[in-house]
């Protein structure tokens, strides 16, 4: 039972990992075309 919450909780972690990228990817972005 344990393993399963561990694994539930690396693949939460991972999810938000992966949008916070996500956010800073797309403001990262948007900063370069305002640069243009």
């Amino acid at each position: 039972m344990e393993e399963m919450v561990n694994m539930m909780t690396a693949a939460r972690a991972y999810e938000a990992n992966v949008s916070a990228f996500n956010v800073s990817k797309g403001m990262f972005l948007k900063t370069l075309e305002i640069g243009r």
